[in-house]
């Protein structure tokens, strides 16, 4: 009984589990490596858009405060011009100035924004209550002037409202201008820590990039050790399959030739009546067994010389049967290309070959001189071999039921030949006349199946 082959071998759960571990922690480290980059630049892009809109809105303010500050002193300047000269020139510039003022503080309440600090929403105010004190103050002045008060428009100047008014509107704007400053220098610090983090965040996340690297790098070789072991477990149980089979075909072959041994003994039992002539009669069939086999496997004279891959040569076949038979007086002609055939062919014609030989050799052309002639031809699907004997002496024609050859009817010969005919898959002919016997074995080079 056939042992069953090992079972291909399965990894361990606990490798499994460390196996999908591994797999995992490559997958984090790579997917963390990539967020981080992410979460950096992302930082980093942010702090830098932030400076940007900080400084852009400390300019805004700084822009509209400087211009409120100039307009006022621009008003003050026109009212001065048209206390002193009367001129009523002074009067459009002092309302240019004045719109001035009100358009750059609409601008500055826009810039400062709805998240404008408690400071700065306080500074604003103390703008627009000066700039309102001051304006007062400058209306107030122009109208006694153009009424011709002159002197109560002096004694208001002299009063000092208006420069206070216009102190505490510089005041103010410098406390605002102060905060923005401020606020521009902090982003600038953040802006500057958050470059500064770049460095060593991807110094770090190089290292982890790296090492993701290396462990898929570990993780690719793994991969492509199981698919290795994978397809060296598939191949071993190819080869346990090749294996099981060309065992069942070598005990299938071991049965046939005990079995074809047993009918040589048997057969030969009945054909023989002495001893020797017994012995003498299995050795030379099972020997025409073994050039059959030596011819099929690649061994041997002839088959070293004519044997090939996938089948055996037909030449090899008659050299290694006949040949050993030749001498001056028992000539032999062989005529024909060489000609592959099934393995499985071999033997069934080798032990014809050699059953017409010993007949040949017996009680035929090669009994006393002669002539053997074997050729061969394809001819369409099917290869006919003739085997021709002509002896050289004269005589009467020799009839088949006359012959004491073991191939006359219900003999060894003729179940052979009638089995051969049926393993090679085609027919045997037989022809007795006055020289000697001419047999015609026609079958197909390589049937599709090759009987056992």
């Amino acid at each position: 009984m056939t042992p069953s082959p090992d079972p291909i071998p399965r990894p361990a759960p606990f490798r499994v589990f460390i196996r999908r571990w591994f797999n995992w922690l490559v997958l984090g480290a790579m997917a963390g490596a990539i967020l981080g980059s992410i979460a950096l630049l992302l930082s980093t892009g942010a702090a830098e858009r932030a400076e940007r809109a900080q400084v852009q809105r400390a300019d805004d303010v700084l822009l509209f405060l400087d211009q409120i500050e100039r307009s006022a002193l621009s008003a003050e300047s026109a009212q001065r011009g048209y206390f002193i000269t009367l001129d009523p020139r002074y009067i459009e510039p002092y309302q240019q100035s004045r719109t001035q003022v009100s358009d750059a503080l609409a601008n500055l309440d826009r810039a400062l924004g709805d998240d404008a600090s408690k400071a700065q929403r306080r500074h604003y105010d103390s703008v627009m209550a000066a700039l309102d004190d001051k304006f007062s103050e400058l209306d107030e002045t122009i109208g006694m002037v153009d009424q011709g008060r002159i002197l109560d428009a002096r004694r208001r100047i002299l009063e000092g409202a208006g420069y206070n008014a216009m102190q505490r509107l510089t005041a103010a704007i410098n406390r605002l201008s102060d905060i923005e400053n401020q606020l521009q220098a902090e982003q600038s610090v953040r802006a500057r820590a958050a470059e500064g983090r770049i460095l060593p965040v991807l110094g770090l996340l190089l290292l982890l990039l790296i090492g993701a690297i290396v462990l898929g790098a570990i993780l690719v070789a793994r991969a492509a050790q199981a698919e290795t072991e994978a397809a060296q477990a598939r191949e071993l149980e190819i080869a346990r399959d090749r294996a099981s089979l060309l065992a069942q075909e070598l005990n299938h072959r071991v049965k046939n030739l005990f079995a074809m041994v047993l009918a040589i003994v048997q057969m030969s039992a009945r054909e023989a009546s002495e001893v020797a002539e017994y012995k003498e009669r299995i050795v030379s069939r099972i020997h025409a067994l073994l050039t059959a086999h030596e011819v099929t496997q690649g061994t041997g004279t002839a088959a070293d010389r004519l044997s090939r891959k996938g089948g055996a040569s037909v030449r090899a076949l008659v050299e290694g049967t006949v040949e050993p038979h030749v001498s001056n007086s028992k000539r032999l002609l062989i005529d024909g290309e060489d000609q592959i055939i099934d393995r499985m062919q071999v033997t069934p014609l080798g032990l014809v070959l050699h059953e017409l030989t010993t007949n040949a050799v017996k009680y035929g052309c090669w009994r006393d001189a002669g002539l053997l002639t074997v050729r061969w031809r394809s001819n369409g699907d099917l290869l006919r071999l003739e085997w021709e004997e002509e002896a050289d002496t004269t005589g009467a024609t020799v009839a088949e039921d006359d012959t004491p050859r073991s191939g006359s009817q219900g003999g060894f010969g003729s179940t052979l030949m009638i089995g051969a005919g049926r393993q090679l898959g085609g027919e045997v002919e037989r022809t007795f006349g006055p020289r000697g016997v001419t047999v015609s074995i026609a079958f197909p080079p390589r049937p599709k199946g090759s009987a056992g």
